[in-house]
């Protein structure tokens, strides 16, 4: 190993870190101990930003156990070649297999998307999809496959499953985003049928539904507009910063988190996510907080001194 470069322990360390926080995006706990990490060791830093600009290289998909890596490589096609990979990250080969193993890209998905990308797909029948960031689907004529991320679909007749559910639409515009543990699901126009484990449920424009391996929750007007992705644009009303900055970080490479003393400040406005470092300097001007950004890779908000 080269001098200066991580060693192989520390690049494990901070795949660990990257998996974490995949699994607890919104815990401030997890990110004040990773900003603690990083600030034991130049090292420690070095191997994260490393990781951060993978991300951009390889979709990475949510995995909560490192030990499910492993089954996923088999199946895993690199979008860059093994020695690329090893050349931008200066390390040694098992540190680059392990590196690829929890940034694992789409299994061979039809169409997928890269962090801050969106894509428009024109199907057979007028029917139209939309991809939202990190995401990835499969495309069977009218018949669709949502893998991960976060999909719109709109079109006179069209079905389309994803972890939890099938959606029938007839005539109708809906967004579908999976999570761990759901799938949530919410029709801006016309009606969709949706059938699953937990039975089944029509939808008409102006709702949403919660689906989960063992019910259906109807959900309520929250404080992200779900829709608003598809314009261009991140529209809030009275959310948590904390929660404003978990869906922020959805649009970059890099890790962005908030102190606990202004984890709870209310946010409302419109904000270009293809302008995710405008859209944190404008939160300066709206809210009593500054940024502390120790590289263009890890930024955090804090109480204005």
């Amino acid at each position: 190993m080269a001098a200066g470069q991580p060693s192989e322990a520390i690049v494990r360390a901070a795949i660990e870190w990257q998996m974490r926080l995949r699994a607890e995006p919104a815990s401030v706990e997890l990110q004040r101990q990773l900003h603690d990490w990083l600030a034991q060791d130049e090292q420690h830093d070095q191997a994260w930003q490393r990781l951060q600009q993978m991300a951009g290289l390889f979709r990475v998909t949510p995995l909560t156990d490192a030990a499910q890596t492993i089954p996923l490589l088999q199946r895993a096609e690199a979008d860059l070649s093994r020695r690329r990979m090893l050349k931008l990250l200066g390390l040694t080969a098992g540190s680059a297999t392990l590196l690829a193993a929890a940034s694992v890209p789409a299994w061979r998905a039809d169409f997928a998307t890269a962090t801050g990308e969106t894509r428009r797909l024109e199907l057979a029948g007028d029917v139209e999809v939309l991809l939202n960031t990190g995401s990835a689907i499969d495309v069977r004529g009218q018949d669709l496959l949502l893998r991960s991320g976060e999909a719109l679909v709109e079109g006179d007749r069209w079905q389309l499953r994803c972890n939890f559910a099938e959606c029938l639409g007839r005539y109708a515009r809906m967004s579908v985003r999976e999570y761990g543990d759901r799938s949530e699901i919410r029709v801006e126009q016309g009606e969709v049928r949706v059938r699953a484990a937990a039975g089944q449920h029509r939808l008409q424009a102006g709702e949403g539904l919660a689906v989960s391996a063992s019910r259906m929750t109807t959900l309520e007007r929250g404080a992200l507009d779900p829709f608003a992705w598809a314009r261009g644009l991140l529209v809030v009303s009275d959310i948590r910063l904390a929660d404003f900055l978990a869906e922020a970080g959805r649009y970059r490479h890099g890790w962005l988190g908030c102190d606990p003393a202004v984890a709870d400040l209310r946010l409302s406005g419109v904000f270009r996510l293809a302008e995710p470092e405008l859209m944190l300097r404008n939160i300066t001007h709206l809210l009593p907080v500054t940024l502390v950004e120790r590289t263009r890779w890890w930024v955090r908000v804090v109480p204005i001194a």
